[in-house]
């Protein structure tokens, strides 16, 4: 069998407009969410015990985990979208923003609990960490992009 010349593949074509935005968004829900669900069953694992422990308030740790959980899932989210999104505006980065802030203002809208266990508090608190942490991640991707710190 004769050696082939191996030469570079033909580039890709150009995708529209709308095809990168909306990956951009569904990866950044995703990686939001995958975020959050682990941190949210390390913070159950952690600090739940006993037979009773989703029929009682819940403990404090529990509670402030799933708010880091969030924090986290939501920096990584933002970021994530953004770098997807590279050279666009923040758009996509202020739309998953609105999708998660809706998401978990949902409960506490309605004037009710996600969780009856959960702190009154809770449900706005988590829309409002989830909302900054989105932008926060989108800036902070930004600005490392623009210093040359991610390649």
């Amino acid at each position: 069998m004769p050696d082939r010349e191996m030469t570079a593949p033909p580039p890709a074509p150009p995708t529209s407009t709308f095809v990168r935005p909306a990956i951009g968004l569904l990866a950044g829900i995703g990686v939001a969410l995958l975020i959050i669900a682990i941190g949210t069953v390390i913070a159950g694992i952690a600090t739940l015990r006993g037979p009773d422990a989703l029929t009682t308030a819940f403990p404090t740790g529990y509670v402030w985990g799933k708010l880091v959980a969030a924090a986290v899932g939501a920096l990584a989210g933002g970021f994530t979208t953004s770098r997807i999104t590279v050279g666009r505006s923040m758009y996509t980065v202020f739309v998953l923003a609105l999708i998660l802030f809706v998401a978990a203002a949902g409960p506490a809208l309605r004037g009710g609990h996600a969780f009856r266990n959960d702190p009154a508090w809770f449900p706005l608190t988590l829309a409002v960490v989830e909302l900054i942490g989105v932008v926060i991640g989108g800036l902070l991707e930004r600005r490392l992009d623009r210093a040359g710190g991610v390649q």
